[in-house]
């Protein structure tokens, strides 16, 4: 996995940049208004060349170790931090560990129908929502207003590229929703999207972006889903 010192480094590169303006205006001879501005831009899709480096590293070690392991995922703030897996089913991973081995929490891993580098438009990643907090049971924490906002990116790090994702939707949905259909346009599959959204942001996009959503079990109602999802924006050298 990657060492405490890479993941400090994303979670820095995934604080927004702040300016902050001081400026002064006179509004008499004898008195003056002190204004203070605050800028915000979003963080910079780009990563020191060691970073990145180390982060395909990790990922190519893990696929070179198992060959179903195609990523590794992080989300600042949460205890998300696993291997990306994949079989030719959607099943194996439900109670499997990276290393095949059994287990009950299983794996995050990526629908079988999806192309394994994440060249899909649209990819889909399931994981549970484990009663001690593991896995993907912390993804429900972006339905909190203030937590989706305060958190806008993940990363992802493949053997070959690493994205920056940046979330737009957490959305709530039936498991047999059509959100999960890999093959919707996403001039359809975006507004469907903003629909199920519990809470959501603006996000521009073209035709040529790819997406990625994460699944887990939810207990709105019967086969409940919270469904994160953001935009890959491959990372470049800083």
């Amino acid at each position: 996995m990657p060492t405490p010192t890479i993941l400090a480094a994303l979670d820095e590169a995934s604080e927004p940049e702040i300016t902050t303006t001081a400026i002064t205006t006179t509004m008499t001879e004898d008195t003056a208004e002190l204004t203070t501005e605050a800028v915000i831009t979003t963080a910079s899709p780009e990563l020191p060349s060691d970073v990145m480096e180390q982060l395909i590293d990790t990922a190519q070690s893990l696929n070179t170790a198992y060959p179903n392991a195609i990523g590794w995922l992080y989300i600042p703030d949460t205890v998300i931090n696993y291997p990306v897996m994949q079989s030719d089913d959607n099943f194996y991973y439900l109670d499997h560990a990276y290393d095949g081995s059994p287990l009950k929490a299983g794996s995050v891993y990526l629908d079988y129908r999806c192309e394994g580098r994440f060249q899909n438009p649209i990819n889909i990643v399931y994981a549970h929502n484990m009663k001690n907090g593991s896995m993907f049971a912390q993804i429900t924490r972006f339905k909190n207003d203030s937590f989706f906002e305060s958190h806008k990116y993940g990363w992802l790090a493949t053997p070959e590229a690493v994205y920056r994702i940046d979330f737009f939707s957490l959305a709530v949905a039936d498991w047999h929703d059509d959100l999960y259909k890999g093959d919707t346009s996403i001039s359809e599959w975006i507004p469907h999207i903003y629909d199920k959204s519990a809470v959501s942001r603006e996000m521009t996009y073209t035709a040529d972006d790819r997406f990625v959503s994460f699944s887990t079990c939810s207990y709105e109602f019967e086969n409940a889903r919270n469904i994160l999802t953001g935009k890959l924006v491959e990372v470049k050298e800083a």
